[in-house]
């Protein structure tokens, strides 16, 4: 089945979602816990491919949310998956307390606009 090049975007919803889930316990549980760090960064890698995805589909994000860092939001992707013992947990706590809320509220009015497009006039028949 074909997917739309806003499909990714609703995958980027409930992998924030889940990262919610796994750091329900705070930082200091994030901190003390190897699995639930894994599970996280697991589900940033899954958001950045996202984001590459929807932009290899056409979808032009960096248009339709300038606000949001696309570019570095792929770029952890990347970091997370090649240079893992780069990563530096503090900057994965920042992201998940102050970032993730942010892209949510970027992509809900991406997928709604998608959902109900808006109509272009057809041409006055004559």
């Amino acid at each position: 089945m074909a997917r739309s090049p806003y499909d990714p975007l609703a995958d980027i919803l409930e992998a924030i979602e889940k990262i919610r889930e796994y750091t329900r316990g705070g930082k200091a549980a994030f901190g003390k816990n190897a699995m639930i760090r894994d599970a996280v960064a697991a589900r940033l890698m899954q958001i950045g491919q996202c984001v590459k995805d929807a932009q290899a589909e056409g979808a032009r994000l960096s248009q339709l949310a300038p606000a949001i860092p696309w570019r570095d939001i792929a770029g952890m992707r990347d970091r997370l998956a090649h240079k893992y013992w780069q990563v530096d947990q503090e900057i994965v706590w920042q992201v998940i307390e102050s970032e993730l809320e942010k892209l949510k509220e970027a992509i809900g009015p991406l997928l709604k606009a998608e959902q109900h497009p808006k109509r272009t006039k057809s041409p006055k028949k004559r």
